[in-house]
């Protein structure tokens, strides 16, 4: 995905299986945290699959791809996402 900096973005995290009982946490990092920005942490609930989250982003002198890794009970997976 795309966006232009200054701006925010959506993302989704989404498990494989519904959430266990007291739901499921999510470590977000980026890549790049001066060019994008996210939580630390989100929750997907109890019963649930998916969660959003708010990605702040920075102005940027220079087209930037950033890596954002969401790790859950040892597995992690990545997405990108280009600032311009």
């Amino acid at each position: 995905d795309h966006v232009t900096g200054g701006a925010n973005a959506t993302g989704t995290a989404t498990l494989g299986a519904p959430a266990p009982l007291g739901g499921t946490s999510i470590n977000l990092l980026s890549g790049n945290v001066f060019a994008a920005q996210v939580p630390q942490f989100i929750t997907v609930p109890q019963g649930g699959t998916t969660a959003t989250f708010t990605i702040g982003t920075t102005h940027v002198t220079s087209t930037q791809t950033v890596t954002i890794t969401a790790t859950a009970a040892g597995v992690g997976k990545t997405a990108t996402l280009t600032v311009q």
